[in-house]
């Protein structure tokens, strides 16, 4: 078996749960679903490529930095002003600056829905902080594996790290190495920045007890379409970084 590693490393980084429109969580930690795609897109791949060959690989990720979590937000449909004359559209529900904006009960504003007021929509996007992963993609298709690596060294679009305003503070590709899933979190060294000695790590595994479900293995990124992984969450003691950070 070989292990393509990704390293994961940025100021930003977000990775999607099953957010709404107006709110944007982030996981704490990269999903099978955002290095998937990341391959993906590293590969050059379409976005109605079909996956299964990356699907299959079997996924583990480990929390060398585990950083922190952030929220920005921002108003969505600014900067539209109504036109003028007899046909012109309510301007009550135009786009536009928020009007008298509604304090929640968590003590955030919201955009208003008052009568006389405008209707952007105000977004809260979560984002992990100066944070650091190292991802491991495993696979007995060699082949597909040294592939996977070169093309992280050369990829053919930009990579980012969940969103687009997410680029990658290190080159993302880390080699590959022989250990399976559940042997290499304790035996590649941690990361240069890496603040904890004893990672958390998460790995893909069979159905089984001590295992949860999550939607996070994707099917087609055109219909955003996610089938069920089970994940077992365990501790790591990897040997020291090999290099100063």
């Amino acid at each position: 078996m070989v292990t393509v590693l990704l390293r994961l490393t940025g100021p930003m980084q977000s990775y999607g749960t099953s957010s709404q429109w107006e709110e944007r969580a982030t996981r704490s930690r990269p999903t099978k679903s955002a290095v998937v795609g990341l391959v993906a897109n590293a590969l050059g791949l379409s976005i109605d490529a079909p996956l299964h060959d990356l699907t299959q690989m079997v996924f583990a990720v480990r929390a060398d930095r585990p950083g922190q979590q952030m929220a920005d937000e921002q108003t969505a449909g600014g900067g539209r002003f109504p036109p003028t004359g007899p046909t012109a559209p309510n301007p009550d529900h135009w786009y536009g600056a928020p009007r008298d904006p509604d304090m929640s009960p968590e003590g955030t504003l919201r955009a208003s829905r008052k009568k006389g007021s405008r209707d952007p929509v105000l977004i809260t996007k979560h984002y992990l902080i100066d944070a650091a992963f190292l991802a491991g993609l495993s696979t007995e298709n060699t082949q597909l594996a040294h592939t996977i690596d070169t093309a992280l060294r050369q990829p053919a679009r930009l990579l980012f790290l969940g969103r687009h305003c997410c680029p990658p503070a290190r080159p993302v590709a880390h080699g590959t190495t022989p250990h399976g899933p559940d042997q290499w979190p304790s035996r590649v060294s941690l990361l240069p920045e890496a603040t904890v000695t004893r990672p958390t790590v998460w790995t893909e595994v069979p159905p089984a007890t001590g295992a949860f479900p999550s939607s996070e293995n994707p099917v087609s990124f055109t219909a955003r379409n996610h089938r069920t992984l089970f994940l077992r969450i365990s501790t790591a003691l990897p040997p020291a970084s090999e290099f100063p950070q």
